[in-house]
């Protein structure tokens, strides 16, 4: 016989209620005879096992409460449920695996490497060699930029013995820094290297050029100089021969043995290094690749051979034109010859680009290329395009602008468009806010229309819910990329995203957590209001009213905030003014809004309690905290 749903939900609320936490539970186990796998009935036998202190039993809600969010789809309900167990036990650090995989899942690599950090920390600390080793390699996939990963990989294969991928690893850092010009910490890998392979020829080779230089920039025709070991005539010519009919042919597995023999018996050969690195570019290795064409095209710039760099650089454009470590090597290239003009075009399109893909750690790298973009060429089109990135003052440029030659007047087949200047807007009102107490900061605000749909509201509210009512969509006005101070974003954010989670995390009763997510959702003009109200009910749900008023009526001065968005707004912080006693307040405030929802019952009330009443009428369901653990129903 099917269980009678309702009975049972009225059943648990009763108990709850009345702190019979235990008689609660054993009324939510009976709905798991028809749906066993339903996450909500686990997370919310979790919440009361936490009321009666028994913090296992808890724990083990959670995770049957994961599992089955995971096995239906709700990823972000399953991501709320494992960040619940993190703080109800701290210990629990393979919390961090599934939490690193789910992020990966839904494209936030930051959080996914960050989640992934943690937990190979902790691995490593406890000396879990091995799984900290297959933690960090899961990060370089994610991010095969990070180094510290990189390094703590080398560092955890010596030890497991796994020489060979240790040296390959050692290799590859010192060839990246060198090429960032890092030659101390080049040095310092190179020197790894020999310490486990004594003869390896390319370390010997780079720390001799790096001690003969002091240090600074490598000449890459000292390196050209004869092995040690001499081949035999003609057998060099003919596998460089052979290596580029396989790469021609698409046999790159071939190629990269051949080239590396011939490496290997002539140490930093121009022509082999550029061979090598274009095969790298053929096969996709973009990272890789990068740093072996910024050494390659760095030492040919040191040497003055400016064709060659140039040559290198449009080569590797030509498959990532995106890329603002060799955009900006172009840029320092045509600042050599003299050419400002030019040299301006490529910085600013670097940071055009990074304005747009936020460059991880390095959050001074556009206001740095500004700068020299500003230095170069301070009354160009470029300068005043990005001005108001800048400077919210400043206006931008309304002429266009000629695309910069990359080779001899001729544009990088493959370059796009550059990316549109931002439109520079009056400044409103301000709606950057601490996470800690949610208080504004002053941030001017830029235009760019945008309409968005709200996701659905949650079925955790009982008819109709204003609160989670997904507001009318606007077209909002679009905050300038201003970082709260806070907590700096390490990657683009993905506002829908970010919106869907502090939306999950709510609903969970991760309030905290819900607001870190609205802060960030809210950078995006189209989730801007609805994370600004999310926050509101956030404070609310905490007790903190004072808060939850000032954060809406800075709202409702904003021009974005209008329509049905203004309306909940409205209605929102009149119920909080009559929460706190404030009835002329929110008479007033309900005046504005005379016909919306409940409206006329609640200013008839108001007024029917005089002047001089204390007293308040009983809000809706909706505007009152839910005390009982009963989520989604």
């Amino acid at each position: 016989m099917a269980v009678d749903r309702r009975t049972v939900l009225q059943n648990a609320q009763l108990f709850a209620s009345k702190g019979q936490y235990e008689a609660a539970i054993a009324e939510w186990r009976k709905l798991t005879t028809d749906t066993p796998a339903d996450g909500t009935i686990f997370n919310s036998i979790g919440d009361l096992q936490l009321k009666r202190n028994a913090t296992t039993d808890a724990v083990t809600a959670f995770l049957q409460a994961a599992v089955a969010f995971r096995s239906e789809g709700s990823v972000l309900k399953a991501i709320a449920a494992y960040k619940k167990i993190l703080k109800v036990d701290p210990t629990r650090i393979d919390i961090y695996r599934h939490l690193g995989d789910l992020n990966a899942e839904r494209g936030l690599l930051s959080s996914a490497v960050q989640d992934y950090l943690t937990l190979g920390k902790h691995y490593f600390k406890d000396g879990r060699n091995k799984e900290a080793l297959e933690i960090y390699r899961k990060i370089i996939s994610q991010d095969p930029s990070n180094q510290d990963a990189q390094l703590r990989v080398a560092e955890l294969c010596v030890q497991e013995g796994l020489l060979d991928e240790a040296i390959r690893v050692y290799l590859q850092l010192g060839r990246e820094r060198s090429a960032a010009q890092q030659y101390d910490h080049a040095k310092a890998m190179y020197m790894a290297v020999l310490r486990l392979d004594p003869l390896n020829a390319e370390a010997k080779e780079i720390i001799t050029m790096i001690e003969a230089g002091g240090g600074g920039p490598l000449n890459l025709a000292r390196a050209a100089k004869p092995a040690a070991t001499t081949a035999k005539p003609g057998e060099g010519s003919d596998l460089m021969a052979e290596a580029t009919r396989r790469i021609e042919e698409g046999q790159y597995a071939g190629a990269e043995a051949m080239l590396t023999q011939l490496l290997s018996r002539e140490p930093g050969n121009p022509e082999i290094c550029q061979l090598l690195a274009r095969l790298h570019l053929l096969q996709g290795n973009l990272q890789v690749a990068l740093g072996e064409f910024r050494f390659l095209a760095g030492a040919a710039l040191r040497a003055q051979d400016y064709a060659m760099a140039e040559a290198l650089i449009a080569e590797y454009l030509k498959v990532e034109p995106a890329s603002v470590p060799m955009l900006e090597l172009l840029g320092e290239l045509y600042q050599e010859k003299g050419d400002a003009a030019t040299a301006a075009q490529h910085f600013g399109r670097a940071v055009e680009i990074l304005l747009d893909h936020p460059e991880p750690g390095m959050p001074t790298l556009p206001a740095e290329l500004f700068e020299k973009v500003q230095a170069l060429a301070p009354g160009s089109p470029i300068a005043r395009k990005l001005a108001p990135a800048f400077d919210p003052n400043a206006s931008p440029s309304a002429e266009p602008e000629a695309a910069a030659p990359m080779m001899a007047g001729e544009p990088v087949a493959g370059e796009p468009e550059p990316l549109p200047a931002p439109v520079a807007a009056e400044p409103v009102a301000d709606m950057s806010f601490r996470l800690q107490d949610a208080s504004a900061a002053s941030a001017p605000l830029q235009a760019a229309p945008a309409v968005k749909a709200s996701p659905p509201p949650s079925a955790a509210a009982p008819a109709p819910p204003v609160s989670q009512a997904a507001p009318v969509p606007t077209a909002p006005i679009q905050p300038t990329p201003t970082v709260p101070s806070a907590a700096p974003p390490v990657e683009q954010v993905d506002a829908e995203a970010r919106y869907a989670l502090g939306m999950a995390y709510k609903d969970m009763g991760l309030l905290e957590e819900a607001k870190e997510e609205f802060v960030s959702s809210m950078k995006d003009s189209g989730f801007f209001v609805d994370s600004c109200l999310m926050m509101a009910l956030c404070l609310k749900e905490q007790n903190r009213p004072d808060q939850s008023i000032q954060l809406l009526e800075k709202l409702i001065a904003d021009s974005r905030c209008r329509g049905g968005n203004a309306q909940l707004v409205r209605y929102e912080l009149a119920l909080l003014y009559e929460q706190t006693g404030a009835r002329d307040r929110a008479i007033t405030m309900y005046q504005s809004i005379p016909s919306f929802h409940d409206v006329p019952r609640r200013v008839e009330a108001l007024r029917a309690l005089g002047s001089n009443g204390v007293a308040h009428p009983e809000r809706p369901a909706s505007s009152q905290t839910n005390t009982l653990p009963i989520i989604g129903h």
